[in-house]
């Protein structure tokens, strides 16, 4: 059985806007926004505070056997972003940290995807956060297996969790600008279900 990977619908969009269906064998999948996650853990004096981004959309296109045409285009919705406290919000939405008025959308874009063995890649891009743009290695896992719901479909699951410093984009300006309350790194957790016709 031929496999392939999968799509998300990500851009300046809610979660769960299909992408568009692309021709021949590089078709997008269509994401499955109630099985479909993008949260995030920081760490303040010691303590983890989570958090989800509830508005993302986008396109990720990927077929394992034809790496060399993969592509990923993720947008996020910055000013939905909660840690469900609103004190922790009003901070994290502020001028010293994701300036979310000014920047309202964040962006990981990638052509280039790598096998790493077994279910295993890495999606190599740039990621985009108030305005600064790094490079990033997305390292994640595919499954996909016949759909239990949709007869002559395939369901596909990725995971990914990525770790970023936010210094590196200017997320923590004048006093927050130190690690002394809040850690540096900070990490993004990916979970995307979707599903195609075989």
């Amino acid at each position: 059985m031929r496999r392939w990977l999968i799509v998300a619908a990500l851009l300046l969009a809610p979660s769960g806007l299909a992408a568009p269906a692309l021709a021949g064998p590089q078709d997008a999948w269509t994401i499955d926004p109630r099985a479909s996650s993008l949260t995030f853990t920081a760490t303040q004096t010691g303590a983890f505070v989570n958090g989800r981004f509830p508005a993302w959309s986008g396109t990720i296109v990927l077929d394992p056997a034809a790496l060399a045409g993969a592509r990923i285009d993720i947008g996020i919705q910055m000013p939905a972003m909660t840690a469900g406290n609103l004190d922790v919000d009003s901070l994290m939405k502020g001028a010293n940290f994701l300036d979310v008025r000014k920047f309202p959308e964040a962006r990981f874009v990638a052509s280039t995807v790598v096998a790493s063995g077994g279910d295993r890649y890495e999606a190599r891009g740039k990621l985009t956060l108030r305005d600064v743009t790094r490079d990033v290695v997305l390292p994640f896992t595919l499954a996909i297996v016949d759909s239990p719901a949709q007869p002559g479909a395939l369901r596909a699951t990725a995971r990914g969790k990525l770790v970023i410093k936010r210094l590196d984009y200017g997320i923590g300006q004048n006093e927050w600008a130190g690690t002394g309350q809040v850690a540096n790194e900070v990490t993004i957790d990916l979970n995307i279900v979707a599903s195609r016709p075989r």
